[in-house]
């Protein structure tokens, strides 16, 4: 495996897409300072997953985007694309090539890709720590790695290792398991704080439980009291309806029989009425009438015989009389008479003809009367079936309707099954499925933010040190300062003229000298460098009469300014000139300007000669860099002289420049490490964040595996009742249906009976029957009437046409035979006295015969009185039947009306029943009806009492009302917190098995990496223990573990002594050798545990050309079995490089690469 390209687009000072093109062996990457060298080993570290701003020379993430220059704008986004040749498989990945990719944007948005999918950091972190790439990147060993190397802790140096023999991801794999350990221990305290308060809950719950049990018990007691009543009730009102129903029939058939009583009674009132109005009376009153008639007339013909006795006794005694009846007058009383003959015979046809006429309208009420007593029979058995028939259909109805109530009530339990079982699996649905991706994630959010925070914190605490050590060398320069400012206040004269007009100060206070030469201008101006320097020779009179007049002390005064030009040093070879190291007035450079500065006493002492040469040894003074004073006549010189006040402001200024720059420097790191304890803090949010994410993560799952279980359980119970109530709602159905069809039988065959006609009780007929009987009766007796009128008119005229002849036959014997008048008359008397003779014994019988008429005229009275009397009675009975047939219909109105009452409180009764105990009517009797047995607790069942199960309601309710307050749902909370409690202590033994795998986990993983550790520490010893010789010739070197004991936690200590040396500590190595003891160690683990590749970054810019040597000779090794990209300024590192890149700034600020590939024996 090895390095194919990478590939640079908007990273650093790459503004333009840039590609490197990598082959194995060894690359250098070569140009000058600043050109973006390094930002290629920047690179191929953030496109493998470095968090760290820090790591990669910035101050946070989004610097390593273009920032863009004064004629380029910045970029949006930075990219770098990372090819890697795995035709050897190391990577773990079914590709030949695999390309890791790495974008940022300048909102912070982060994406990662392998070969072009996205991914997560920590996708790419596992896809290359599996072949000894890890986070700590030791493969890439970048500027100032090498002193982190030797500077690094014990522990630090151990993670070295580690990450080379591929441990990280056991540790990591190690550290994710305890931190699930550490999860799983907070939900054990959660769940043993929840399992130890649900069974605080349990024991009063129990108590609730209990109570809710007995009432339970208790209340099933009354229910199926209740029940029993309820039933007995049901039944006796059942049977109350029945026996009302059969007595309302009893009462209908009652009254349909009065009814026909009543219409017989009333047919014989109407034959008594008629009676009454029949002519049996009016026949005796006519006979006793016509015989009173004949009585009269018999007493009127008897009056008229002894009148005519009287007449005729006179008339013979008188002369004859004159004849008064002639024959027209007989003969028209003869016509009469036979005119009436005939009418007689013409009523008598006609009373025939009314007599027929009556006996056929008798016939044909006797006949109706008949028919309708048949009619009324046939109506009376109508109604009777009628009844029957709407009775069936009211029973069948009530069938219908009670299986269908039935049937709702299951519809409407297997609706709630239903919507229960609907809620519960939409309630399932609707959970959230809390993946396991998300668990990793959130896990590896919490290792990220750990692993920042860490970071972050040990970039603070760095950050804090290196404040406080600035703090503390700042704290030292302004001491520092201090006492040099005291040691430079004059207190002689010359401290007298400060801030005198015309006075400038110190000379050495105006004197600026080159650094490294203040000891040596001192030393040249010796006393004068604590002169006044006064700015003219007036000024400098005036400063010292103000000394002489305040007693002031001795003072030495400088000209700064003289009368001409101050002639220029004549140079010397092998010295500087004085003048040519300072910067002051012209008074001093005057003083200066016959010293000349060596570099020391011995070179001074070889230019004498010179000076002597150019005529300067009277005038010349030398001076050495460190202090001798070399004259014609004197050479001044020694230790334990004090420091100058030059040297002291030189000093001074020095520390006083650095004060300053380590206070800004300060500053600087203090809002760096405000930054950073943001970051902190930041990072600690970010990591507290992740742990609540991960702990809320865990709880929902355990809050959502409980509701789940709930869910499911409710479920399954709904599932259950559906399948009980849908096998009731068949058997509800099939009673329905059947119920059904027995109602629309018993419907059609009511709609078929009241299809036919009910007979009719037509009494109409009758009463035009009656009425034509009674007009015919009417016609009959009228005609009757006439007829009898007729013939005694007739007789009448008859007789008074045979007097009218007998007397014209008289009258005419009287004329004719007058004598024989007399003798006529004589005989009419005879005959007059005969008939007067004659006619008492005749009118006795007539007498007698009216008084039989009477008789008889009485009896008819008696019998119509009778009838009357009859007629009243039958009229009573009407009145009777009447009173008692409506009697009856109230009765029947007032069975129907209980009926009704009772089938209302029937009904309400069942609709109880279905509401409290959800029991139809045939269950309902059939399980607590009064013929059930009631089952006993001890013993067998006894037969049913109500008063006993009264008794039991109410003493049952009285141990309800003594058990108080009762919390029904007590028995469901109890045996749910009890699941809970079971549930919880299934999961505690659960987890603490699953933590006994984990520790199990954590045994092995620390085994394993303690094998694996100890296997690559040998191989790196070993490997360190042959390479140091190499870069150390006769020197040792050795690694040593910090606690061999404890080989999981010791760190690694590395002891390295060069040939001649006696080093305790590496501290104490030369820059040079120390760089060579970070590579040995580097290497050693390198050759110990082989990556594919190593990108070293101007690791031998410190190393001679022999120390060079010595490490090309170990990179030729490593060539061998791994890739190296070298960034590089030594041209002995680029002559043993395969291919060659060069890097240079543009003048726009943008880096550019040319590329060659070196082929052997060419540079």
């Amino acid at each position: 495996m090895h390095l194919k390209s990478l590939t640079l687009k908007g990273f650093k000072s790459f503004a333009q897409p840039t590609t490197f093109q990598f082959e194995p062996g060894v690359t250098a990457v070569v140009g000058p300072n600043g050109s973006g060298k390094s930002n290629v080993v920047d690179a191929l570290a953030w496109v493998m997953g470095e968090q760290g701003a820090k790591t990669l020379r910035g101050g946070k993430m989004e610097d390593v985007i273009f920032a863009g220059t004064s004629t380029r704008g910045p970029l949006g986004r930075a990219e770098v694309i990372l090819t890697i040749d795995n035709a050897d498989g190391a990577l773990p990945i079914e590709y030949t090539e695999v390309t890791i990719s790495r974008t940022l944007f300048r909102n912070g948005q982060s994406d990662y890709a392998i070969n072009g999918e996205s991914c997560r950091l920590l996708d790419v972190q596992e896809l290359l720590s599996d072949s000894g790439l890890g986070r700590e990147m030791h493969v890439i060993v970048g500027q100032g790695r090498l002193d982190n190397v030797l500077q690094a802790t014990p522990e630090d140096r151990r993670g070295f290792i580690e990450e080379a023999a591929g441990i990280l991801k056991h540790r990591r794999r190690k550290e994710k398991t305890v931190r699930k350990l550490e999860a799983m221990q907070t939900n054990l305290t959660r769940l043993n704080d929840l399992a130890g308060e649900i069974r605080r809950q349990l024991k009063p719950l129990g108590k609730q439980a209990e109570v809710a049990r007995e009432a339970q018990n208790i209340a099933a007691v009354v229910r199926d009291a209740r029940s029993r009543i309820l039933a007995d009730d049901v039944v006796t009102l059942r049977r109350e309806v029945d026996d009302h129903q059969r007595s309302e029939n009893e009462r209908q058939t009652e009254r349909i029989v009065v009814g026909e009583q009543l219409e017989q009674v009333t047919l014989r009132l109407a034959h008594l009425e008629e009676r009454l109005t029949s002519d049996a009376v009016d026949g005796a009153r006519r006979t006793a009438h016509d015989l009173e008639q004949v009585r009269e007339r018999l007493r009127s013909l008897s009056n008229l015989a002894h009148e005519r006795i009287v007449l005729l006794s006179s008339d013979i005694a008188e002369s004859v009389p004159l004849i008064s009846v002639t024959d027209d007058m007989v003969d028209q009383a003869r016509a009469d008479v036979v005119a009436m003959h005939a009418q007689i015979a013409e009523v008598e046809e006609r009373l025939g003809h009314a007599a027929a006429h009556t006996a056929t309208a008798s016939a044909s009420l006797d006949a109706i009367d008949h028919e309708i007593a048949e009619q009324g029979a046939l109506i009376s058995q109508h109604d009777l079936d009628k009844a029957a028939l709407e009775s069936r259909v009211d029973i069948a109805r009530s069938r219908v309707a009670s299986a269908k109530g039935e049937q709702l009530r299951y519809d409407n339990a297997r609706d709630a099954a239903v919507a229960r079982r609907d809620d519960a699996e939409t309630q399932l649905d609707g959970l959230d499925t809390l993946d396991g991706g998300d668990n990793a994630e959130l896990e590896e959010a919490v290792t990220t933010a750990e692993t920042q925070a860490l970071a972050a914190q040990s970039a603070l605490d760095a950050a804090r040190e290196a404040l406080h050590t600035q703090e503390r060398e700042r704290d030292g320069l302004a001491a520092r300062v201090s006492a040099l400012s005291l040691a430079l206040d004059s207190r002689d004269g010359s401290s007298s003229l400060a801030g005198r007009s015309g006075i400038r100060g110190i000379v050495a206070d105006a004197v600026q000298v080159d650094a490294g030469f203040e000891t040596a201008i001192a030393a040249a101006l010796g006393g004068l460098a604590e002169a006044v320097l006064a700015d003219s020779r007036d000024a400098a009179v005036s400063a010292l009469n103000h000394v002489d007049s305040t007693d002031a002390g001795r003072v030495d005064i400088l000209f700064a300014e003289t009368d001409g030009a101050v002639e220029s040093a004549i140079a010397i070879a092998g010295l500087d000139a004085a003048l040519d190291r300072v910067k002051a007035p012209a008074g001093v450079r005057g003083v200066l300007a016959r010293a000349y500065i060596a570099a020391d006493l011995d070179a001074a002492r070889a230019a004498w000669p010179a000076i002597v040469d150019a005529g300067l040894a009277d005038t010349a003074v030398l001076v050495t860099r460190s202090g001798e004073v070399l004259t014609r006549f004197l050479l001044r010189g020694g230790q334990g002289a004090q420091p100058s006040r030059i040297e002291l402001a030189a000093e001074r200024d020095e520390a006083q420049s650095k004060l300053e720059k380590i206070s800004t420097q300060i500053e600087r790191d203090r809002n760096a490490v405000e930054a950073l304890r943001d970051e902190v803090t930041t990072a600690k949010q970010r990591s507290q964040k992740a742990l609540t994410d991960l702990r809320a993560f865990d709880a929902r799952h355990a809050e959502q595996v409980e509701a789940v279980s709930r869910l499911r359980a409710g479920r399954d119970a709904a599932i259950a009742e559906l399948e009980r109530l849908d096998a009731s709602l068949d058997k509800a159905r099939a009673t329905v249906a059947e119920a059904q069809a027995e109602t629309d039988a018993a419907i059609r065959a009511l709609d078929e009976f009241l299809a036919r006609p009910r007979p009719v009780l037509d009494a109409t007929s009758r009463d035009r029957a009656v009425a034509e009987l009674d007009a015919a009766r009417q016609s009959e007796m009228t005609v009757r009437i006439e007829m009898e009128t007729l013939r005694e008119r007739h007789r009448a005229e008859r007789d008074r046409a045979e007097e009218l002849a007998r007397s014209r036959d008289a009258e005419r014997a009287a004329v004719t035979e007058r004598a024989a008048l007399r003798v006529k008359r004589r005989a009419q008397l005879d005959r007059a006295e005969h008939i007067a003779s004659y006619l008492p014994p005749v009118l006795a019988a007539v007498d007698e015969s009216v008084a039989e008429a009477h008789v008889r005229l009485a009896e008819e009275e008696a019998t119509r009185n009778e009838n009357s009397a009859a007629l009243t009675d039958l009229r009573r009975q009407e009145s009777e039947l009447r009173e008692r047939y409506s009697r009856i219909t109230d009765g029947v109105h007032g069975l129907e009306m209980q009926i009704y009452e009772k089938k209302l409180h029937l009904s309400s009764l069942l609709e109880r029943a279905a509401d409290e105990f959800g029991l139809v009517e045939e269950v309902l009797i059939a399980e607590f009806g009064p013929e059930t047995l009631v089952p006993q607790v001890d013993g067998d069942p006894i037969p049913f009492d109500r008063a006993e199960q009264a008794a039991r309601l109410k003493s049952a309710e009285r141990s309800m009302e003594q058990l108080g307050r009762v919390n029904p749902l007590a028995l469901e909370e109890f045996a749910a917190l009890e699941q809970r409690h079971t549930f919880l202590t299934e999961q505690l033994a659960d987890l603490e098995k699953t933590r006994a795998d984990l520790l199990q986990i954590i045994e092995e993983l620390d085994e394993k990496m303690q094998v694996i550790f100890l296997q690559a520490f040998h191989d790196t010893k070993a490997a360190f223990e042959d390479i140091l010789p190499v870069l150390f010739p006769g020197g040792t070197g050795h690694l040593l573990l910090t606690d061999p004991d404890s080989p999981l936690t010791t760190g690694i200590e590395v002891s390295v002594k060069p040939v001649g040396k006696k080093i305790e500590r590496l501290s104490l190595l030369s820059g040079g050798e120390r760089s060579l003891a970070a590579v040995a160690l580097l290497v050693a683990i390198f050759k110990a545990r082989p990556s594919p590749f190593y990108i070293l970054d101007e690791v031998e810019a410190a190393l001679d050309d022999a120390n060079l040597g010595r490490l090309l000779t170990i990179i030729e090794g490593l060539r061998e079995s791994s890739q190296l990209i070298i960034i590089t300024h030594q041209k002995r590192t680029m002559e043993i490089a395969d291919a060659l890149y060069g890097v240079s700034m543009r003048q726009d600020g943008v880096s550019a690469v040319v590329g060659q590939r070196v082929k052997a024996g060419e540079a």
